[in-house]
């Protein structure tokens, strides 16, 4: 074997063990749950994912949860029990499960609980929880006297009604050291298999040039961010220990107020050191309208006027179809948008909350598209080779050039 030859095999090599998966076998991705753990079990088991006992059937394939398991159902935490358990069976089998993160989950990360189903905060509670809600309101009257906020019963009995049994478990449990926060922290926002891109809104101007890893570094840190000032404000008793969004946000604006003061102290000046970095946090990726979490250009964008730029941001975070959920179809269907580049898969599973929605799947295997329904309907939505391998996107033109030839 010549040098030469030498070199580009190991250079191959090298090349393929970087590259990121391709998306040569099944993939099954389904849209927004939002706690409809029946329609979620049904629509895997339709797929072949999960048997009637909710274990792992789906051999080597991979099962992409697109985010939205939280809020306005009541089986959040049992669809998220399942996911991470079907998690570690599918990689004993050789599969693979995947959870990208949806504008709810950050939303709830972030302690905003707008759109939780208030019923919920009871599937949470246990034999403790009373004990809880004493202490913790305890706590919350401190923080209330110091701001000059009423204390009495009447403000106790309205605490508590907005902060029923289970609401601190609920809350514990997305913190980073809980059972879900620590889970869900390790979440991507979007996953590039092949070249094929699942990301919970979508690829938008605001991430222009930005590779998936970028995209899901800069959430990853901005998650953190948030954590460690809100942590910071806690510890320093600035804030309450259950302090979510609008009360850390408040903090930090209260904290900067006082700073900017002619009599400011060096510890509020020192204060205002550590928390400046929320200054801005509206335009963070995951907080932004137009961000990838919470962006609709793949439903709303005019497909002739904007076709182009779809396609060069689709193009631009390195792949060549985007498959996203976020809105739901009115009708519950699963549709193709910019000449079959985009795929819309969110159709409304929590039928109570959306009229007329329905749970679904989408299958891609051998470059085939296929929208499954309950009832064992399927319509395939795009066939023919649409994939290359990410090796053979990846390669330098001189290698890909001498490997092709020595196929030949």
């Amino acid at each position: 074997m010549t040098a030469n030859r030498r070199h580009l095999l190991v250079l191959l090599a090298v090349v393929l063990l970087a590259a990121p998966a391709a998306a040569g076998g099944r993939i099954v991705a389904v849209g927004d749950v939002h706690g409809e753990f029946e329609g979620l079990t049904a629509i895997l088991q339709e797929a072949g994912i999960i048997d009637e006992e909710l274990h792992w059937t789906g051999g080597e394939a991979t099962y992409l949860q697109m985010g939205d398991i939280y809020d306005r159902g009541l089986r959040v935490r049992e669809s998220l029990d399942l996911i991470m358990r079907l998690q570690n069976e599918a990689r004993a089998a050789g599969g693979r499960v995947e959870c990208i993160l949806g504008n709810h989950e950050t939303m709830n990360l972030m302690g905003f609980y707008r759109d939780a189903n208030p019923d919920i905060f009871a599937t949470f509670a246990d034999a403790k929880s009373e004990k809880r809600r004493r202490k913790l309101w305890n706590a919350v009257k401190r923080y209330r006297d110091l701001f000059g906020r009423p204390v009495d019963d009447a403000a106790e009995e309205a605490w508590r009604s907005e902060h029923p049994p289970g609401w601190i478990e609920y809350v514990e449990s997305l913190m980073p050291k809980g059972r879900y926060g620590g889970w869900l922290r390790e979440r991507p926002v979007g996953v590039l298999m092949g070249d094929i891109l699942f990301i919970h809104g979508g690829v938008c101007p605001q991430v222009a040039g930005m590779s998936v890893d970028e995209i899901n570094d800069t959430v990853a840190e901005e998650l953190r961010v948030f954590d460690r000032v809100r942590l910071y404000l806690v510890g320093k008793s600035i804030l309450p220990p259950t302090a979510g969004l609008e009360e850390v946000v408040q903090g930090v604006r209260a904290v900067l107020f006082e700073a900017e003061k002619e009599d400011s102290t060096d510890l509020i000046r020192r204060h205002a050191d550590q928390v400046r970095e929320l200054v801005d946090i509206d335009s963070w990726l995951i907080m932004s309208p137009e961000g990838p979490l919470w962006f609709r250009g793949a439903v709303t964008w005019d497909e002739v006027e904007r076709g182009a730029e779809m396609k060069a941001l689709i193009n631009g975070a390195g792949a060549r179809t985007m498959v996203v959920a976020h809105t739901p179809d009115k009708e519950g269907m699963i549709r193709t948008r910019f000449d079959g580049s985009v795929f819309l898969i969110d159709t409304g599973m929590l039928s109570t909350y959306y009229g007329g929605g329905r749970a679904s799947a989408l299958e891609i295997e051998d470059g085939v598209f296929t929208a499954i329904y309950l009832g064992g309907e399927r319509e395939v939505l795009r066939s023919g080779k649409v994939l290359d391998t990410a090796a053979e996107r990846s390669l330098p033109s001189a290698v890909a050039t001498e490997t092709a030839a020595a196929a030949r």
